[in-house]
């Protein structure tokens, strides 16, 4: 494998801790909230998170390398944050839309990133679209927070 191939696998490999961090956060959340549009949206996106994974996944193992299957430490430290949160401002359901839009704006932010790297145009058109997804998301989490009567 050279250099530039190298760099791509490990782009991708980046985008897919974040995408298990966005799924296992939104995952999370979901579990937590108690409003059931709340918690279909999250679901939602967690759902969407998993598959754009599992075709990162598939891209690397195209290009002949091993695709990562676990979330990155800060997402691991933002899930539990969101546990403790819970616990402290139970029936919070914006506390813990605050936390998946926090997580979400931190994957678009390494989207963004691997946006700029030079890449083959048909993997670049797949980190588009799941960015581009990626953002609706977003904004749908973001229009729900302050929705909610505590």
């Amino acid at each position: 494998m050279d250099q530039a191939q190298g760099q791509l696998v490990s782009t991708l490999n980046h985008l897919i801790e974040v995408g298990k961090d966005g799924e296992l956060n939104c995952s999370a959340g979901a579990r937590e909230v108690k409003d059931a549009e709340i918690r279909a949206v999250l679901s939602g996106t967690a759902e969407s998170c998993r598959t754009s994974v599992s075709e990162l996944q598939a891209l690397v193992t195209s290009l002949g390398a091993a695709p990562r299957d676990r979330g990155t430490m800060g997402g691991t430290m933002l899930r539990s944050w969101m546990e403790i949160l819970h616990v402290i401002a139970p029936n919070n359901d914006d506390v813990v839309l605050q936390q998946c839009e926090r997580g979400e704006a931190a994957a678009r932010r390494e989207y963004r990133s691997a946006l700029k790297l030079d890449m083959p145009e048909a993997i670049r058109n797949v980190v588009q679209r799941q960015y581009e997804g990626m953002q609706r998301h977003h904004e749908r989490i973001h229009a729900m927070r302050g929705m909610q009567v505590h």
